[in-house]
C-alpha cells in the first residue's frame, strides 16, 4: 500500500532524469519504521519534510505523519499514549494536510483502506462524545470527516446534528443544506462502507433528535432523503414508524 505512490514522487514536473525532491532511500527507511513499529522515528523524520520550503508542498509526508500518529493512538504503550494524548487529532489533521497537498487526487487512491480506518476510529470517538453530549468536541471530529471528503454526506449531516444541539442554529442549517444537495445530486452513489454506515447513524441521530423536538416533518425528510440507501433496513424503518 505504502510502495507505489513513490515511484513517480518528487518527479511531476515531466523530466525523468530530475532528481527527486526526496530521496527513495528516506521513504524505504520510513516505510521500514512503519513496519517495525517504530512510529515516532517516523515523525521526527517525516516532519522535516512537511516543515522544509522545498518538500512542504509534497504530500506524502503528511500521511506518513498522519498513518504514524494514527497507530500510537491504536497503541496499548501507555507512556507512548500519554505522550502523545492528542495522536488521534494528530492523525487526522495531517490526514487533512495530505488531501489539501494532493490537490490533483495523485496519491490518495493509494490509502484508501487506511482512510477508512481512520474514518471508523474518528466516528467512534465523536459517537462518544455525543453519547456524553459534549456536542462541541464531537464537532471537531465530524468537521474533519467532510474536510477528508466534502462530499461525504453522512459527515456534513452529524455535523449539523451536533451543531443543532449546541445551538449554533445557523451553522448546523448551512450543514444540513450541503448534506441534503449531496444526497440530491449522488443519492449515496460512491460512499466507503464506513461513510455510508456514518450516513445511517447520521440519518436515525437527527431523525429521532428532530422529532423529540416535535419538529416531525424535517425528521421526515432525512428518511425519505436516503429511503434508496435504507428503505429495508430494521432500524431506520422502526425510527419511520415511530414517526
Amino acid at each position: 500500500m505504502l510502495i507505489q505512490p513513490f515511484v513517480s514522487f518528487g518527479q511531476r514536473s515531466g523530466d525523468e532524469d530530475e532528481a527527486p525532491l526526496i530521496p527513495r532511500e528516506d521513504f524505504d527507511e520510513l516505510l521500514m519504521w512503519m513496519v517495525d513499529g517504530k512510529y515516532e522515528k517516523v515523525l521526527y523524520k517525516a516532519i522535516r519534510y512537511t516543515e522544509d520550503e522545498e518538500t512542504k508542498k509534497e504530500p506524502v509526508p503528511y500521511v506518513f505523519m498522519s498513518m504514524a500518529f494514527f497507530k500510537i493512538s491504536e497503541s496499548s504503550d501507555e507512556e507512548l499514549l500519554e505522550k502523545y494524548s492528542k495522536a488521534l487529532k494528530d492523525a487526522l489533521k495531517y490526514a487533512s494536510k495530505f488531501v489539501k497537498k494532493d490537490k490533483e487526487g495523485e496519491y490518495i487512491n493509494e490509502y484508501v483502506d487506511y482512510f477508512n480506518d481512520l474514518r471508523r476510529a474518528t466516528m467512534n470517538q465523536a459517537e462518544i462524545y455525543v453519547d456524553e453530549e459534549k456536542f462541541t468536541k464531537a464537532k471537531s471530529y465530524y468537521k474533519y470527516l467532510w474536510t477528508l471528503d466534502e462530499e461525504d454526506p453522512g459527515a456534513w449531516l452529524m455535523y449539523g446534528a451536533v451543531l443543532w444541539k449546541a445551538k449554533a442554529v445557523r451553522d448546523a442549517n448551512e450543514a444540513w443544506a450541503t448534506a441534503e444537495q449531496l444526497l440530491a445530486e449522488f443519492g449515496g452513489k460512491g460512499l466507503e462502507e464506513v461513510q455510508t454506515d456514518l450516513l445511517k447513524y447520521a440519518v436515525i441521530y437527527t431523525a429521532e433528535m428532530l422529532a423529540d423536538e416535535g419538529n416531525r416533518t424535517d425528521a421526515r425528510k432525512w428518511l425519505e432523503a436516503t429511503n434508496e440507501l435504507f428503505g429495508t433496513d430494521r432500524q431506520v424503518q422502526a425510527v419511520a414508524r415511530s414517526l
